[in-house]
């Protein structure tokens, strides 16, 4: 399983970056703050790539940089800059193998890690894919957590469709659903109350009794403005 490090102190990089790893591409990812650099490069931790926040960094990132290159050799470092950032030549020059503004494209921003992964390191990419941002905005809005994210994107990838149990279960967890087991029941029941505080009736989760459950976005056209 591709390993993914945040180092961070933005909850919105932080929160974009493990709904597009750990919910969308399934890695093993982790966020750090800059504190905690210089004692997770001496705990022997092993990762493919590295994401070094510049967004809310104060001073230059350099000796950051160096330091995560020097004790992750195997990994790539990605650095992340706002719009007008200052220190993208900075973070070239201390290692990093690319800079990117954000906020971005989280499609891009994943293709960008892939292909400077050595070949079979990264899942491949779905080739018709194009909704992750609007996915992200939904669950980072509402709050999801990431396994209700999980299941917010299979229903969302069927929006207006059943989705049953057991297709349900079989791509969150790659198993058949057990009969009497509640645990998506719950999961969806938290779902629809977030949905309701934030979206009202723009997008909404039905459970279709002894079917399975609904997703719906009656105000999809306002997502994809987003």
């Amino acid at each position: 399983m591709t390993k993914v490090l945040l180092v961070s102190k933005s909850a919105s990089v932080r929160n974009g970056l493990n709904y597009l790893f750990s919910v969308i591409l399934k890695c093993d990812f982790d966020c750090i703050d800059f504190e905690a650099c210089a004692a997770w490069g001496q705990k022997g931790h092993s990762v493919n790539a590295i994401f070094f926040d510049m967004t809310e960094l104060e001073g230059r990132p350099t000796a950051w940089i160096e330091q995560l290159c020097d004790r992750a050799t195997d990994a790539i470092l990605i650095a992340l800059q706002e719009p007008k950032g200052r220190w993208g030549a900075e973070a070239f020059h201390a290692g990093a193998v690319d800079v990117v503004t954000w906020p971005t494209n989280l499609r891009e921003l994943s293709a960008r890690l892939t292909i400077r992964l050595p070949e079979g390191q990264m899942r491949a990419l779905p080739a018709t894919e194009e909704s992750w941002d609007v996915e992200a905005y939904i669950a980072l809005r509402a709050g999801l957590t990431t396994s209700e994210a999980q299941i917010m994107r299979v229903l969302f990838a069927h929006d207006g469709k059943i989705v049953t149990r057991d297709a349900l279960s079989l791509a969150v967890e790659c198993r058949p659903w057990r009969y009497g087991d509640r645990k998506f029941d719950v999961h969806v029941a938290k779902i629809r109350k977030k949905f309701a505080q934030t979206f009202a009736s723009g997008i909404s989760v039905k459970t279709i009794r002894s079917s399975g459950y609904m997703l719906t976005t009656e105000a999809l056209g306002t997502f994809n403005e987003i």
